[in-house]
């Protein structure tokens, strides 16, 4: 769609039509002014040399003034002859006609910078405003007060600072998000990598350790290294995803099996953590297009998640159902209830509601922010919602 402040400024309106109008109005001042000054030099001449002789004569070129200029059309060269004789400052009728043409060439430009005052004030606060943004301030806003050129301008140049405080401020969340993904990343692989030295350590400075001691401390660190290697490969696809690095593959896929499918794969880890679940799914086949690999990885995703939260609730059920042209999924855990100022930051990376921070949980904080991309990926939606009665996560996919 066409900037509105890069249409045609209509000509009625237009810079240049008005610089032509405070031209004529100049001028147009100029030779009235003119006039009357000419008529007040001549009334004070005819009142200074108030004799009868002069008016006599006065009245006498009068008379012949109008048939000479009618017969011999010379009325300027008749004029400024009359107006060297009876009001002249010089006596010298070339010098006279300098002076009055100076004089009003003077008179145009004192007219014309008084007419054009407010465009010119128009102007400086344009400069000044360009200025202010030059300096860094973009929270400046020119005037547009008209729709001529000049209000084009000010209108483009608010538009360039509103986006460049955009930028500016996208800029800031990068650096931000910078900051705190190299912060994160050093804590979950500082802490982990603590504990692995901290084992070897032991390994490799007491030899009298028993078989058995030896066997449990090298599966702590074995457990310790896999966690480093989740957090890598969570880190390197949360990255991809972010990113738009990764390319979708839809195919047709039945949601009822799709899920029935990744909900068999985590059947041993529900077994670990002595949960059942519970899949109630919708009474006719959905059919979709999207990414199975990619939507495999976001349902398992919260599959683990629930399994992870819901260990006290000892149940998990998971929804199917068409609501419109959508294929809807919720998962539902019964274990602790997050607290409502943590719901808004759940699917932010790193974050890990404070409870469960800790490093027995095994969690990156990226799982959901994964899951989260994913969803976004194939236009969909998803939430959170918590209380007592249980901890539910609903997302939405698009039929097509």
């Amino acid at each position: 769609m066409k900037n509105k402040s890069c249409k045609k400024v209509n000509l009625i309106r237009s810079f240049r039509l008005k610089i032509a109008m405070y031209t004529f109005i100049s001028l147009w001042c100029t030779f009235l002014t003119d006039i009357v000054i000419i008529c007040l030099m001549f009334l004070y001449h005819t009142q200074t040399h108030n004799h009868i002789s002069q008016i006599a004569r006065f009245e006498q070129k009068q008379i012949e003034f109008v048939p000479y200029s009618m017969e011999n059309n010379q009325n300027f060269r008749t004029f400024f002859r009359f107006f060297d004789e009876n009001i002249g400052l010089t006596g010298n009728m070339l010098i006279d006609m300098i002076l009055l043409i100076g004089f009003s060439a003077i008179l145009f430009t004192a007219y014309f910078v008084l007419i054009s005052h407010n465009m010119v004030h128009y102007l400086r606060e344009i400069q000044a405003g360009i200025e202010r943004i030059k300096e860094g301030d973009f929270d400046t806003n020119i005037r547009v007060v008209n729709e001529d050129e000049l209000s084009k301008m000010a209108n483009s140049i608010n538009e360039m600072r509103y986006t460049i405080k955009e930028l500016m401020e996208k800029e800031r969340v990068v650096e931000k998000t910078k900051n705190d993904l190299i912060t994160n990343v050093a804590h979950d692989l500082r802490t982990p990598l603590t504990s692995i030295i901290g084992y070897l350590e032991l390994l490799q400075n007491e030899e009298s350790f028993e078989m058995e001691t030896r066997k449990k401390y090298l599966n702590i660190v074995y457990e310790k290294a896999k966690r480093l290697q989740n957090l890598v490969v969570d880190l390197f696809d949360y990255t991809r995803y972010a990113k738009d690095g990764v390319t979708i593959r839809k195919r047709n896929l039945e949601w009822n099996r799709f899920v029935e499918q990744v909900l068999e794969e985590f059947y041993p880890n529900f077994q670990s953590a002595n949960l059942e679940y519970e899949a109630i799914l919708w009474n006719q086949e959905i059919y979709l297009m999207a990414d199975g690999e990619l939507l495999a990885r976001a349902f398992g995703n919260l599959i683990a998640n629930a399994i992870q939260y819901g260990v006290d609730g000892k149940l998990v059920i998971v929804k199917t159902a068409r609501i419109g042209n959508e294929a809807m999924l919720s998962i539902t855990n019964f274990g602790q209830v997050i607290p409502k100022q943590e719901l808004s930051k759940i699917f932010e990376k790193f974050y890990r509601v404070e409870t469960s921070r800790s490093m027995a949980t095994g969690g990156t904080g990226l799982g959901l922010a994964i899951t989260k991309n994913i969803i976004s990926l194939h236009q969909g939606t998803i939430s959170v919602s918590s209380n007592e009665n249980g901890t539910t996560f609903k997302m939405s996919l698009p039929i097509k």
